[in-house]
């Protein structure tokens, strides 16, 4: 009877000791995100927590940072002594579950759990003006999607048209067993006078896949739909008796407007050096604090490295605006003070001037033309309605499919009704979701 308290103790305090690190992904996925997920990460490992949770509700944001993400989850995975489980739960939040490259994220994980009231799905790739990417960029980042899908064992399909709007999926009945199919192998399957049974068409051809959790739970994308963390963690098989939150540091969003900032300091510096207020102790101060600040995007930590290179940056140019390094008299004194104020009021107006850029100018009508975002964005942000009712010239034969120039832009179309050849001129008369509809002037 010892024994058997003393195993159920032993066990209880193993219980207690289990740790869950959960990450909490809520805004435009990019650079910083990258950061906050490395440095989670390898926080987690050297913890050594039972499992990693992402918390996420995004937008999207950038297919570069979201495959980098995608990889640092993956290699995390590696069957090895400090491996780290991942996991992601989807929640609704301001941006309604995980959109465009927060679905990449997702199935990265390999398990998804989610809200009831949330979404994942809608990733195909548009430019900042609502026109769709090219069908080449569309091809490469549904090729990821459907890549990650496979690794971590979910329906390649399904991802796939999650990116893609051309792509027709059905479920059908094959040998009793349901299976999902594309369109092409769909009409391949009738040609050669198979019975198909239809079930249900998935996703229609100009359409975007963005599953409710109902609907991702029925497909295979998510595992089960719980309203709270605490459920989520029974669903996937923890028990923690210690949960550590991760969110984005003040260094990992600082430190991409700081180097901004250290760049345009560093024309005024080179300014100051011709005219002589600056010599190779200020040049090899700047220089320390730029090298430091990049090092801090590189590794991201706690922000000590990344706050050095910043306090050198300052201290350079401060002393590029005076002749003296110590003051030694009350009027050096006060023109100390007066260049450090300069300086630093300067560099807080220059980062909140381009955060406020960074989050409203690609989104106003006159500068949004000017920015390409290379970002996954849902169908529901196409501003392609705007071109209804202009004119255009067909580049490619539509069949019904293929492209139009209208007002020096190249469009992908669908033609209303049948076949139109190159080099006819058309007129745009819809914008469903991420098609536009053309007719035959």
């Amino acid at each position: 009877m010892r024994t058997l308290f003393i195993m159920l103790a032993l066990a209880a305090t193993a219980a207690a000791d289990t740790r869950v690190t959960v990450v909490t992904i809520d805004d435009q996925i990019g650079s910083p995100t990258v950061y906050l997920v490395r440095r989670s990460l390898q926080q987690a490992r050297a913890e050594h927590s039972s499992l990693v949770i992402f918390e996420i509700n995004t937008p999207g944001g950038r297919v570069d940072s979201a495959l980098d993400i995608a990889n640092l989850i993956d290699q995390s995975e590696i069957p090895e002594k400090d491996r780290v489980p991942t996991a992601a739960y989807v929640k609704c939040g301001n941006y309604g579950g995980a959109q465009s490259a927060g679905a990449l994220i997702s199935i990265a994980c390999g398990r998804i759990v989610m809200e009831p009231s949330a979404s994942i799905g809608s990733a195909q790739p548009v430019q900042s003006d609502g026109i769709m990417a090219s069908e080449k960029i569309i091809s490469w980042v549904s090729a990821q999607f459907r890549g990650w899908a496979e690794k971590k064992g979910f329906p390649p399909l399904i991802a796939m048209g999650m990116v893609d709007p051309d792509l027709e999926i059905r479920e059908v009945e094959v040998d009793g067993a349901p299976k999902l199919i594309d369109g092409i192998t769909f009409a391949q399957m009738e040609q050669s006078g198979g019975k198909v049974k239809v079930l249900r068409q998935v996703k229609a051809r100009g359409k975007l896949l963005n599953l409710t959790a109902t609907e991702a739970r029925n497909l295979g994308i998510s595992s089960a739909t719980v309203e709270s963390m605490e459920k989520a963690y029974a669903v996937l098989g923890a028990n923690p008796g210690t949960v550590v939150r991760i969110s984005r540091s003040w260094s990992e969003t600082f430190v991409g407007p700081a180097l901004l900032a250290a760049g345009c300091f560093g024309l005024v510096f080179f300014g100051h050096y011709l005219v002589g207020l600056a010599d190779s102790t200020e040049i090899i101060m700047f220089l320390l604090g730029a090298t430091l600040l990049v090092v801090e995007c590189m590794t991201p930590g706690f922000g000590i490295v990344g706050a050095s290179g910043i306090l050198l940056i300052i201290a350079s140019l401060v002393l590029s605006l005076q002749n003296f390094i110590i003051p030694s008299n009350p009027y050096q004194w006060n023109s100390l003070t007066g260049n450090f104020l300069t300086l630093t009021a300067s560099t807080g107006a220059a980062v909140l001037v381009f955060a406020s850029v960074l989050r409203f100018l690609p989104n106003t009508p006159l500068f949004g033309k000017l920015v390409l975002k290379a970002e996954l964005a849902p169908a529901e942000a196409h501003a392609a309605t705007v071109l209804i009712g202009r004119p255009g010239v067909a580049l490619t034969p539509l069949r019904p499919s293929g492209k139009v120039e209208v007002d020096g832009m190249t469009v992908d179309v669908v033609a209303e009704e049948g076949f139109i050849e190159a080099g006819r001129k058309v007129t745009i008369v819809k914008a469903d979701g991420p098609s536009v509809v053309v007719r035959l002037i």
